[in-house]
């Protein structure tokens, strides 16, 4: 019983390191450069997302001096 315990972790230890070694072989110079410029996008649209989500959620009177303090003019008042 003890014996078939063994064989069973072992098994499927070793199967998973063959998993694994076969996934990272399977990737090529190209696929890593790919996955990096998709990360890189992901990363600038949630940036983005969150922005908008700011804008939906702020108060308009917030809204509108953070705009008028990007275009570089004094805060209007509402």
């Amino acid at each position: 019983m003890v014996v078939l315990i063994v064989a069973i972790v072992f098994g499927s230890r070793l199967l998973r390191t063959w998993m694994v070694t076969r996934n990272q072989a399977g990737r090529s110079r190209a696929d890593d450069q790919l996955i990096g410029s998709m990360q890189a996008e992901i990363n600038r649209l949630t940036e983005r997302v969150q922005v908008l989500e700011r804008l939906v959620t702020d108060d308009d009177r917030n809204l509108a001096r953070e705009i008028d303090s990007l275009r570089g003019r004094p805060a209007s008042r509402i």
